[in-house]
């Protein structure tokens, strides 16, 4: 890590190593040491005590008395939990935003999806688009509250995305053909503009997601007890 020179200190030391859990950098159960992190960002212990007490609040950590933190582990109760937020979330969000997402937006996005139709292991065009088409549910809206509850849940995601990536579970051919089959077809119900339209393929989708991802870790787990 390069040595931080800025007065929000904590808050960039916070979001450096929030962005290390997230990417499965620091994997689950590392124990982060207070002065390693503070020599390899080059501040005092303070900071880093103050950032590592925020990423516990979060869930990301579990403090550890005068030695630091551990990276909190992920069990299927981790993802259950995630993807019913999302499930309560985002349809309600895509319902308050039908009718504030663009026609180009939605161009942009189909183009994209179809794009990686025809490049399916493109694993970068991939994030992208899921990202793209989640965000519409609340990039329009004005409730602060409501746009921070779904990015946390998003981030959190995030996290296990990595964690199956990095625990070698490989995105197959059949599990990309039906996310994009899901992608287009929410695109097509957005265009309606109908919310009683949008609720079943999104909340599909979700469901799927979530069955993807316990199915991810049960493989990443026998991974592991085999090696």
């Amino acid at each position: 890590m390069q040595k931080i020179i800025s007065l929000s200190i904590r808050e960039q030391i916070y979001n450096g190593v929030k962005e290390q859990i997230l990417k499965n950098v620091y994997k689950p159960y590392t124990l982060l040491q207070i002065d390693h992190l503070a020599e390899n960002f080059g501040v005092s212990a303070t900071p880093v005590r103050e950032a590592l007490v925020r990423l516990e609040s979060d869930g990301l950590v579990t403090l550890i008395p005068n030695r630091g933190a551990q990276v909190t582990g992920i069990c299927d109760n981790d993802i259950e939990n995630i993807w019913e937020m999302r499930r309560l979330l985002e349809p309600f969000a895509a319902h308050l935003s039908l009718r504030l997402i663009t026609d180009k937006e939605l161009d942009d996005l189909e183009s994209k999806i179809k794009n990686l139709k025809v490049n399916p292991f493109d694993h970068d065009l991939y994030i992208e688009t899921d990202k793209c088409l989640h965000s519409l549910f609340f990039s329009h809206l004005s409730n602060d509250l409501l746009i921070e509850a779904i990015k946390k849940v998003h981030e959190m995601s995030d996290r296990l995305r990595y964690f199956a990536e990095e625990s070698g579970v490989e995105m197959h051919d059949k599990i990309i053909e039906d996310v994009i089959h899901e992608h287009l077809t929410i695109l097509a119900m957005i265009r309606t503009r109908d919310p009683e339209r949008i609720s079943a393929p999104l909340y599909t989708h979700l469901m799927n997601g979530e069955r993807r991802a316990l199915e991810a870790r049960a493989k990443s787990s026998k991974t592991h007890s085999e090696n």
